[in-house]
């Protein structure tokens, strides 16, 4: 009787463990996706950032090519490269001098990159859990199948 016990602890200890894991890689698979997508948006900033800068120092009078979507494009000629644009939010924009619109898009890159440090210290602490967890399943999985 009481090994019985002792086996029913074990199947119910193996089920918690299990839908734990489940929670655990589902929480993992989300935490590398917002990572992917942090990622993608620093690197689109930092290549505006770049893009600016090349625009301060050679892009009056130059020709571009300026994207009108669907990846169609009109040649257009630089005038004068002394203010941007800049989208803020809720569809709001404002106009910055290319100083002021790099520092504040090297702004959101820092908070940026901060967020994705803590985005990665979150999917470290899930991946050290889910091997701990780990062992554990297998070990009491051999258990029930040995019996």
């Amino acid at each position: 009787m009481v090994e019985k016990a002792k086996e029913v602890r074990n199947h119910e200890r193996l089920l918690t463990l299990q839908d734990e894991l489940r929670s655990l890689i589902a929480q993992a698979e989300y935490l590398r996706d917002q990572i992917d997508a942090v990622t993608t948006t620093i690197q689109d900033l930092a290549s505006v950032i770049e893009t600016l800068s090349y625009l301060e120092k050679r892009g009056e009078g130059k020709t571009v090519l300026l994207p009108l979507g669907a990846g169609n494009y009109i040649r257009a000629k630089i005038e004068k490269v002394d203010t941007v644009i800049m989208g803020v939010g809720g569809r709001l924009s404002i106009e910055a001098s290319i100083k002021e619109a790099k520092d504040m898009l090297g702004e959101r890159v820092k908070v940026l990159e901060q967020l994705r440090l803590d985005l990665l210290k979150k999917l470290e602490e899930i991946n050290r859990r889910i091997n701990e967890i780990l062992p554990q399943v297998e070990e009491l999985a051999k258990q029930e199948q040995g019996q």
